[in-house]
């Protein structure tokens, strides 16, 4: 398959004023909680959907002699792990690795080596239930309500994640993501009807909004991107986010760790710069390529990050931030200078699909 890289980033660099995407650099990936497929079962979700996050670490110009041995000797890690990974440092929620010495540790050694962090952050229930939002909003082709497109997407998250069971049990009777055309009425009606318990959870413009897009919604003649879709499948594979990083950053060095699935799709994709065919990534095992290994922890500890945040409302990240210990303060305040000094890099190097209000607690917590 031919991707035409200039089709894919040129108005994504306009749009968003994207700093350095034509700059090189030398980014290592690793990933983690690569679910493959996120379904609905007769019970529920035939996985926990927890944060998908693909990225790693990185630094400027071409591929360079890692200093490995002085990280394996900083942590102690015994000869025998052969791969480092985030559970040689520590294990529990968020919270516990941000209490680990090692974890302590291994940030604050990326931070003097003077590394970047690179990542995009998936969480798979808020990218699933947008299309309901954009179905309505690219059928009723009102200006006005595009404004307000990401107010209505994080409201419809928040209600839909105040009882994410009866929700799911919604979905399954209507065969979501594949609702059709002739059911859209009755799916909108038992959506707002399931969710009206939760409106106390949002401010009450924000719900109104919400509840008269999607009445709207019942008086057009389809929902497009709830159409013609497999039942029951939520997400089917997380390759668009391979595809959007190697397409942007056309001059870096990708260097991805060797997943089976992925890695054989990726293999056949041939990345087009006009007619120069791009040769800008390869994979590797984890265990032969230090910088994948250096990526593992950073990774899994944002995905806890991501996940940890989801969980918790604004006030109990309030409480919990102001009871850390002085261990877990100073990882995360490092943690924290390591985003924004990647971010003051190049604004491609962190990308969160998530919910804004979510967003906008990860920061208020990584900053505070």
């Amino acid at each position: 398959m031919d991707i035409d890289v200039r089709r894919h980033r040129r108005a994504e660099i306009a749009m968003h004023g994207l700093n350095h995407a034509d700059d090189e650099y030398t980014l290592y990936y690793d990933e983690t909680n690569n679910h493959r497929l996120v379904r609905i079962t007769d019970t529920g979700l035939n996985n926990e959907a927890k944060c998908f996050v693909l990225g790693g670490i990185g630094h400027r110009g071409p591929p360079r002699e890692l200093n490995f041995p002085a990280l394996r000797a900083a942590l102690y890690l015994q000869p025998t792990n052969r791969d480092l990974k985030l559970r040689h440092l520590g294990s529990g929620d968020f919270l516990r690795l941000l209490g680990s010495v090692k974890v302590g540790t291994y940030l604050q050694w990326l931070e003097d080596e003077g590394f970047y962090l690179h990542l995009q952050a998936i969480d798979p229930i808020f990218w699933s239930i947008v299309d309901i939002i954009d179905s309505i909003l690219a059928e009723a082709q009102d200006d006005r309500l595009n404004e307000m497109i990401w107010p209505l997407k994080d409201t419809l998250n928040t209600l839909v994640r105040a009882d994410l069971h009866a929700i799911i049990d919604v979905f399954r009777r209507f065969d979501y993501p594949n609702v059709g055309a002739t059911r859209r009425c009755q799916f909108l009606e038992m959506l707002l009807e399931t969710m009206e318990p939760g409106r106390s959870l949002c401010p009450p413009f924000a719900f109104q909004m919400l509840k008269g897009v999607l009445q709207l919604g019942k008086q057009l003649d389809r929902l497009p991107f709830l159409e013609d879709e497999t039942p029951g499948e939520l997400v089917a594979q997380y390759r668009d986010f391979y595809m959007a990083r190697l397409s942007m950053m056309i001059n870096a060095h990708h260097v991805l760790d060797a997943e089976d699935q992925v890695s054989r799709e990726v293999s056949t994709w041939r990345f087009m710069d006009g007619d120069r065919r791009l040769d800008h990534f390869r994979f590797a095992v984890s265990h032969e390529e230090v910088g994948i290994q250096m990526s593992d922890p950073v990774v899994g500890l944002i995905g806890k990050l991501c996940d940890f945040i989801i969980v918790h409302s604004e006030a109990e990240l309030v409480e919990a931030r102001a009871e850390l210990n002085d261990r877990q303060r100073s990882s995360l305040a490092t943690l924290s200078r390591l985003l924004d000094r990647s971010l003051d890099e190049s604004d491609i190097f962190a990308n969160f699909v998530m919910a804004p209000s979510h967003q906008r607690r990860l920061w208020a917590f990584l900053d505070e």
